[in-house]
């Protein structure tokens, strides 16, 4: 049959029944709801490069179903238009092309069109979200790290595998992946041992936060995966990696990290080292440790996705983060929930609900990481990777905290020149003489700096008298070498 112009989809307003467009179909899936396949979806894309959502309905199946095919280039005559029924737009657009009783598809020979329209997106700006947040993105880069696959839901479709990428400028991204293709990466990864670069686009992502972080995540069937394919992009990567100066082309570079199917509460039973908050006021290196402390403040004026706290042990106070998923384990509700409540009942947005103050003067457990960002900017604010209340835990890492400071004096003893004896806490503070901003400037109130064996500075901690009589309060000594002040344990008010 004769066809008229062509329209391309930026001008999908325009077609009429003698016009046509050109499209190749770059993802088709089926929509299946009940166990019962409703339509068909597509992510089509026109010669210009612009993508669009189309759709087949299950009652026009027949017409088309053996036709369409992925990768495949197609002639569309009278196509019809409807909207899109949610807040997510596969491709942006606010309505998809659809075929009907009416709608001719055609075989084309001849699309001038790109061959997959990848669309690449940076990663800084996927980690900072400024991101399209509603539709789809791409991505490329080489594996630098992954967890082994996690199996543990019983639906294989949520089965996945997270792996670091990162991109030619070193900057690292997360992307989890889910079901049949979480699989296929973990059987390429195992089968090809000795490959050193793993080259991998996946193409039609969703972006995911998590610790206040964007990432990458697999969405069900729509998102296609390309390993180490002899495609242009690909290819042109690896080219650009090897001549990349910061880049040992001959070893090899991804490294398999431990899988999350452990026990949650195995954090808290020696993978990481125990410390006290004087030992990490200082951001010196990054590093995982576990903390016991009370939590003794909120702070305010923070987004709602964290939850800013202050929390108290027994050489000090400073400031950690809790995330949604931590908080929703001791609150049994998420943030997210708990400011829809706190608008209804007309509270102020620069103020946490009074529910979180459930929180405060309890005794946790704490599974901290101190990041690459926290020591370049020397930021001592660290993020909470596993928080519990169970006491026995609690319990067996105050008793460990207590030994090592048995151990500690036994093995730094030194001879005091009066019977008084300085009690741990002499150094601590309470609640109420806490301020917000003590810890907002990056201090803390333990004067203690750790550098290999855990050294004090004793002039902070006790008032030294220089032997002469130039206070009313203080007593005189008693010591006969007049050169060596005596120090004076300071009594916290």
């Amino acid at each position: 049959m004769e066809i008229g112009n062509k329209v391309y989809l930026n001008n999908i307003d325009q077609i009429d029944e003698k016009s046509h467009i050109k499209v190749r179909v770059l993802k088709i899936w089926n929509f299946v709801r009940n166990n019962k396949v409703c339509s068909i979806e597509m992510i089509i894309m026109d010669e210009e490069g612009t993508q669009y959502q189309a759709r087949v309905f299950n009652q026009n199946f027949s017409r088309f179903c053996h036709l369409l095919k992925e990768d495949e280039s197609y002639i569309v005559i009278k196509p019809n238009m409807a909207a899109v029924t949610n807040d997510f737009s596969y491709t942006g657009h606010k309505q998809t092309l659809t075929l009907d009783w009416k709608s001719i598809l055609k075989k084309c020979d001849d699309f001038s069109g790109p061959v997959n329209g990848f669309m690449f997106v940076d990663f800084n700006s996927i980690i900072e979200q400024t991101c399209p947040k509603d539709t789809f993105f791409d991505v490329i880069g080489h594996i630098v790290s992954f967890r082994p696959l996690e199996t543990s839901n019983p639906v294989p479709s949520k089965h996945y595998i997270k792996v670091t990428l990162s991109n030619l400028d070193s900057v690292h991204l997360k992307v989890t992946i889910f079901g049949s293709q979480a699989y296929q990466i973990s059987e390429y990864l195992k089968n090809n041992p000795t490959v050193n670069f793993v080259v991998i686009v996946m193409q039609f992502l969703k972006l995911n936060i998590w610790n206040g972080l964007g990432e990458a995540k697999s969405h069900f069937e729509v998102t296609k995966l390309f390993i180490n394919s002899d495609i242009y992009e690909i290819n042109e990567f690896k080219n650009k990696l090897k001549c990349h100066d910061n880049f040992g082309i001959t070893e090899k570079s991804i490294t398999t990290l431990q899988s999350y199917s452990s026990s949650y509460t195995d954090d808290f039973k020696g993978n990481f080292p125990l410390k006290t908050i004087c030992e990490i006021t200082e951001p010196i290196k990054e590093m995982k440790f576990l903390l016991v402390a009370s939590i003794v403040n909120i702070r305010q004026n923070l987004p709602w996705y964290i939850i800013p706290i202050n929390v108290q042990g027994c050489t000090g106070t400073i400031g950690l983060t809790l995330f949604d998923r931590e908080a929703r384990r001791l609150l049994n509700i998420s943030v997210y929930e708990l400011k829809k409540i706190h608008y209804a009942a007309g509270d102020s947005d620069a103020l946490f609900p009074m529910q979180l103050n459930v929180l405060k003067n309890c005794k946790f457990g704490f599974v901290v990481d101190i990041t690459e960002y926290n020591v370049n900017n020397y930021n001592n604010i660290y993020t909470v990777l596993r928080v519990t209340k169970d006491m026995s835990i609690v319990c067996e890492l105050e008793s460990k905290i207590e030994l090592m400071s048995i151990q500690s004096v036994s093995l730094n003893q030194v001879a005091l020149e009066s019977d008084d004896v300085v009690q741990p806490d002499v150094i601590s503070q309470t609640d109420e003489s806490f301020t917000p901003s003590t810890v907002d400037k990056s201090t803390a109130t333990s004067p203690c700096k750790i550098s290999g064996d855990l050294k004090c500075n004793l002039q902070e901690i006790y008032d030294v008298d220089s032997g002469y009589d130039l206070s009313s309060t203080k007593a005189k000594r008693k010591s006969t070498a007049e050169e060596t002040p005596l120090l004076i344990p300071k009594i916290e008010k």
